[in-house]
């Protein structure tokens, strides 16, 4: 079963995190506390009344950056994402920190320089990279995701999903499906294990997945059934087609002792006839491939 993690920014999650997470937690609040009260207690204080609004944005800006900082630390990023994330974050609040005392003391103009400007501005290039390679991160997952979806795993060809929204969404009418079949596929798993049945099914999907050329789809539709998708409405060429197919299976040997043969049926997409349709007839003439010996491939009337 997949293990899910799902985001909270609770402050119980500091006893979960690593100790570079609660060192870089721990480190910034000792920051905002100390230097807030060495600079209250060091500098000469201003009127706090003429400085009201500018107190509380910046205060407020404070929250917002620790709120993210909190938050980037209760992620699962990748290194880089973190790393960027988490130092530029840092130094921003530690020039708003500055930004806030600013408003309730004299700040010695160097202060002013290096905690505020200085720190601010690198902590947001920091922190843009940091969002940059996050959604990077991001990206590369949904990209992977997207693969998983309409790949089959064992094989690592195109799955029944893709195979049925490919056809369904296709413009080429007619078109031709094939339904393919192995043949004793169980007295192969019986005799020879079920490792060299899914070698079987490996080699014959990489083989047929090479063969299918010019918009034509192959996918496996589970078991050791494979679908195909012709996108032409010339029925002798897709004859043609499933017979080297045959031949192709031929050339695959099972522990180098017995040769596979596969059944094949076919439809030709009749006008405006829809895929589910077209699907049974294939899996129809697949029924009397099997039954008139198998090693051959028989056209829906």
């Amino acid at each position: 079963m997949i293990e899910t993690v799902k985001l909270t920014v609770r402050l119980s999650n500091f006893y979960k995190m690593s100790w570079i997470n609660k060192a870089v937690s721990i480190a910034l609040l000792l920051y905002i506390i100390v230097f807030s009260l060495y600079a209250l207690n060091t500098f000469p204080p201003l009127d706090v009344q003429n400085n009201v609004y500018g107190f509380t944005t910046d205060f407020c800006n404070l929250i917002v950056l620790i709120f993210l900082f909190w938050i980037v630390q209760c992620s699962e990023l990748s290194k880089q994402a973190y790393v960027f994330s988490t130092l530029g974050l840092l130094l921003w609040s530690m020039g708003t920190t500055a930004d806030v005392i600013d408003e309730l003391v004299v700040q010695p103009y160097w202060m002013s320089v290096y905690f505020e400007d200085l720190c601010r501005t690198m902590g947001m290039l920091f922190t843009a990279y940091g969002l940059f390679k996050t959604m990077r991160f991001v990206q590369s997952i949904h990209n992977r995701l997207a693969h998983e979806l309409i790949t089959d795993d064992l094989t690592q060809v195109h799955n029944r999903r893709y195979f049925y929204r490919h056809v369904k969404t296709a413009p080429s009418t007619p078109y031709v499906i094939l339904i393919i079949d192995i043949d004793h596929f169980k007295a192969i798993n019986d005799e020879f294990g079920h490792d060299e049945g899914d070698l079987v099914l490996q080699q014959l999907a990489t083989k047929y997945n090479s063969a299918f050329v010019n918009n034509a789809v192959f996918a496996r539709l589970g078991g050791e059934e494979f679908g195909g998708y012709l996108p032409t409405g010339n029925i002798s060429q897709a004859a043609e087609f499933c017979g080297q197919l045959i031949d192709i299976a031929h050339n695959i040997k099972v522990k180098q002792v017995k040769q596979l043969t596969v059944s094949i049926g076919m439809a030709l997409q009749s006008a405006n006839e829809p895929l589910d349709k077209v699907m049974k007839r294939a899996d129809m003439a697949l029924y009397v491939a099997k039954n008139n010996g198998r090693d051959q491939y028989k056209i829906a009337p």
